[in-house]
């Protein structure tokens, strides 16, 4: 595939590394949560302090997005990409060996720092193999959705499989096998060596580049409707990883379910996600993207609303499972588009424009684990739900003004 005016031809295994690159952040995301209860058990942790394990993984998913966006607006990709890689591998090894509260944390606070640079690396590699075509970029963004359930499935059935066996440390060993293998891909496909998209000329000092481009973030985010998409990109993150943190909660209220069933219940989002960004694909060739977004806020309450009385009135496996793959496939059509809506909106600042979605999405899905903990310490198991419907209710505010508010501070 060639590059382009002025860019060097890409080798066809870089095609291949964006989604690779976005398989991973899930698997080191994901796959924890559900060997978090049971891990938390034996270490004699609070409902709240497991949620803190969870969410150090988004905190750190969005400082990584904070300082690597603007500098992959600046440096190649390959820059990013490589220490991210060999930081997760390490720090996988070594929650391999020792398991502890303060070591969970910090561990997960390193590998969701290098995950979600390596993801955003990802993203830009989209942008850079589709710039010029906006229908490409949108069809590219779908499709690293696509790898992004997958990845979420595989790391739920891993964490299920793992907790199921009371073997948590399998986790960490498939994360750091993945990895390095995923580094050794990366070395070979020889990527990110050009150089990325800029608004001024390279013959700029590299000083005064930065100054530029931290002035042209900053009218970014003063545009009002960048603000609106901020706050319900928030509310996907909070749905998200809310929803996984309650079923992981209500599976352990279960004893009785096998690990087949276990697995089955915790891939159902995941599946239902991967169907969603079909959806989303096949509907971008009819409806733009902005008008198929707010639509879809328009149904993802009623999925939430499902979700949340099929647990307080603990219903039966079957029913639990139809709300799952109804709430996963409203996500998987939504998501793709907050972050195709916003790299559109700057595609000269592609990296920094997905970092800003992902970034919001990183503090829902921080708030989202945490809350569910500490409203099931206090209202019981059946309120998982409760958190879930009220970020869809959130998001739904916030997307009533997206496109009606102007680009002005």
């Amino acid at each position: 595939m060639s590059g382009g005016a002025g860019r060097p031809a890409r080798p066809p295994l870089a095609a291949a590394v964006p989604p690779l690159l976005v398989f991973f952040n899930p698997l080191t995301q994901l796959a924890y949560i559900p060997i978090s209860v049971g891990l938390g058990r034996s270490l004699d942790l609070s409902p709240a302090q497991i949620g803190i394990t969870i969410g150090a993984h988004s905190v750190a998913t969005a400082a990584a997005g904070v300082l690597t966006g603007p500098l992959l607006d600046l440096v190649p990709v390959r820059r990013i990409l490589l220490p991210g890689m060999l930081v997760n591998a390490v720090v996988s090894i070594l929650l391999c060996l020792y398991q502890s509260y303060a070591v969970l944390t910090v561990g997960r606070l390193l590998t969701g720092f290098a995950s979600g640079a390596v993801a955003l690396c990802g993203q830009a590699l989209v942008a850079d193999l589709t710039q010029g075509d906006p229908k490409a970029r949108d069809r590219g963004y779908s499709m690293l959705q696509t790898f992004v359930s997958m990845g979420a499935a595989s790391a739920l059935a891993l964490g299920a499989f793992a907790a199921s066996l009371q073997q948590p440390v399998i986790v960490f060993a498939v994360c750091a096998g993945y990895a390095t293998v995923l580094l050794a891909v990366v070395l070979v496909a020889r990527l990110g060596r050009e150089r990325p998209p800029a608004t001024h000329p390279a013959d700029v000092p590299f000083g005064q580049r930065i100054q530029l481009t931290l002035r042209a973030i900053r009218r970014m985010l003063g545009e009002r409707r960048r603000r609106w998409l901020i706050l319900s990109s928030i509310g996907i993150g909070l749905i998200m990883q809310g929803s996984h943190f309650g079923i992981s909660v209500l599976l352990d209220r279960l004893p009785d379910l096998s690990t087949l069933e276990r697995i089955g219940v915790s891939i159902l989002i995941p599946c239902g996600v991967f169907t969603g960004s079909f959806i989303n694909r096949m509907s971008l060739k009819r409806i733009s993207r902005e008008q198929l977004f707010t639509r879809l806020y328009l149904v993802i309450p009623l999925a939430a609303a499902a979700y949340a009385a099929v647990a307080f009135a603990g219903l039966d496996v079957v029913a639990v499972a139809l709300t799952l793959v109804l709430l996963g496939t409203c996500l998987g059509a939504l998501m793709p588009l907050s972050m195709a809506i916003s790299v559109n909106w700057n595609p000269e600042l592609r990296a920094t424009a997905a970092a800003t979605d992902a970034l919001s999405r990183s503090v829902g899905q921080t708030t989202g684990p945490i809350a569910v903990g500490a409203l099931v310490a206090v209202g019981g198991v059946s309120t998982v739900g409760v958190v879930v419907f009220g970020a869809t209710l959130l998001g739904l505010a916030a997307s009533r003004n997206i496109f009606t508010a102007t680009n002005s501070a």
